[in-house]
């Protein structure tokens, strides 16, 4: 099985990466480089079986403007950018898992939140920085939609 792990260098991605290659997987990471040159990672990713993208900026940061942009853009526009190479190739993966987040769910109490949670935004009492995670959760979801990915 040949797996492309974009992210792959971070905590999530290295735990993943060593445990597909005892299981015998053929495992190509790329790390950030990757996204400044859209040709190294189609070519990475034509034939590949499994495309895990975990590719995003961490997120323990002050919440201030240049954080909020790298944030954001280290999720939405690179899905952005791996939708249109994926898109490009004449033999996608036929599995591309990616990265998300579970602060697109409101922020709960009173019972857990899974996949069929309500979305959050606006909740009253709210910091205004869970608003921000809730948008980026959206529009990196956004960006995995092949009509609507590529700018």
């Amino acid at each position: 099985m040949r797996i492309v792990m974009l992210g792959g260098t971070g905590q999530l991605g290295a735990i993943l990466t060593r445990h597909s290659r005892r299981k015998g997987a053929q495992v190509t990471v790329f790390g950030r480089e990757a996204f400044s040159s859209p040709e190294q990672l189609a070519g990475g990713l034509e034939q590949s079986d499994v495309c895990i993208n975990l590719a995003g900026r961490n997120v323990n940061c002050r919440y201030n403007e240049a954080n909020r942009r790298a944030i954001y853009n280290s999720r939405v526009e690179t899905t952005r950018l791996l939708n249109h190479v994926i898109s490009s190739l004449k033999h996608p993966p036929r599995v591309w898992l990616n990265a998300s987040t579970a602060t697109i769910y409101r922020h709960s109490l009173d019972r857990a939140m899974d996949e069929s949670g309500e979305l959050g935004g606006n909740e009253p009492g709210a910091p205004e920085c869970w608003n921000f995670s809730i948008e980026v959760a959206k529009a990196w979801e956004e960006a995995t939609h092949p009509t609507r990915g590529f700018r």
